[in-house]
C-alpha cells in the first residue's frame, strides 16, 4: 500500500473510532433516560434492548376512529358541565332551614324563654342568575373545546397517516439501496484487492453504504412513531360500568 492509502485508511479508522465512541456515549444516555421514563434505578443499567429493526405494519386505521380518548374526554367534559347547569337551574329554592333556642336574663322575662324559627326563602328578587349564567358559561367553554378536539384529533390522525405512508413508500426505496450499496461497497473492496481500484474508492463506497443504512434506519423510525400515534388515537375509552 502506498502512504496515500495509509493515511487515508488512518483518518478512516480515527473517524470510525470517535462515531463509535459518540454512539456508545448516546447510546447508554438514551438507556438512562428511558429507566428514569419508567420509574427505575439510574444508578447502573438495567434495561437491555433488544434489536427492533422490523418492517411496520403496512395496514393500519386510514380515517378517525369512532371515539377518540380526547374526543371521549371532551364529550364527557360537556356532558358533566351539562348537568351542573340543570343542577343550577333546579336550585332556584333555598332548602328550607328550622332554628330553636332558649333565651334568658332578659329583665322583663324571667325564666327560660324557648325560641323557635322557620326560614321558607322565596326567589322574588334572587333566582340564582349568578351560579346559572357561570355555569352556562362552562359549557359553551366545554363545547368550544370539544369542537377543538375534534379538529385537534382530525389534523393529527391525518399527519400521523401521511407520515406513515410516506415512511413506508421510503422504506421500499432505502431497501433496494441499502441492497445496492452494500454490493458496492464489497465490489469495491474486491476490486481494491485485485489492484483495479484505489482505496479513497472503497473508503466511499463504504461510506455511502453506512449513510444510507442510516436512512433507512431513521425512515424505520418514522414509520414506527406514526404507527403508534395511529394506534393510540384508535384506543377506545373504557365502557362504564
Amino acid at each position: 500500500a502506498s502512504e496515500l492509502d495509509v493515511l487515508l485508511a488512518t483518518v478512516n479508522s480515527g473517524q470510525a473510532a470517535n462515531m463509535a465512541a459518540a454512539d456508545s456515549l448516546t447510546y447508554i444516555s438514551t438507556l438512562y433516560d428511558l429507566q428514569t421514563a419508567m420509574g427505575l434505578d439510574t444508578s447502573r443499567v438495567t434495561v437491555t434492548p433488544v434489536d427492533s429493526l422490523t418492517h411496520p405494519p403496512a395496514t393500519g386505521p386510514d380515517g378517525i376512529p369512532a371515539r377518540p380518548l380526547p374526543i371521549a374526554a371532551a364529550e364527557q367534559a360537556l356532558t358533566a358541565a351539562d348537568f351542573s347547569v340543570r343542577a343550577q337551574r333546579r336550585s332556584i329554592f333555598a332548602p328550607f332551614s328550622i332554628q330553636a333556642g332558649i333565651e334568658h336574663g332578659d329583665p322583663s322575662e324571667p325564666g327560660i324563654l324557648p325560641t323557635f324559627g322557620l326560614s321558607i326563602p322565596l326567589p322574588l328578587l334572587n333566582r340564582n342568575r349568578g351560579p346559572i349564567a357561570l355555569a352556562e358559561a362552562e359549557r359553551e367553554r366545554a363545547r368550544a373545546e370539544l369542537a377543538l378536539a375534534q379538529l385537534e384529533t382530525k389534523a393529527a390522525i391525518g399527519r400521523a397517516i401521511r407520515l406513515r405512508n410516506l415512511a413506508l413508500d421510503k422504506i421500499g426505496r432505502d431497501r433496494l439501496l441499502v441492497e445496492s450499496a452494500t454490493r458496492i461497497a464489497a465490489m469495491s473492496l474486491t476490486a481494491y484487492r485485485e489492484g483495479a481500484q484505489g482505496l479513497p474508492a472503497v473508503l466511499e463506497a463504504q461510506r455511502n453504504a453506512r449513510e444510507i443504512l442510516s436512512q433507512y434506519i431513521d425512515d424505520l423510525a418514522q414509520a414506527w412513531i406514526a404507527s403508534a400515534i395511529l394506534g393510540l388515537y384508535n384506543v377506545s375509552p373504557p365502557q362504564p360500568i
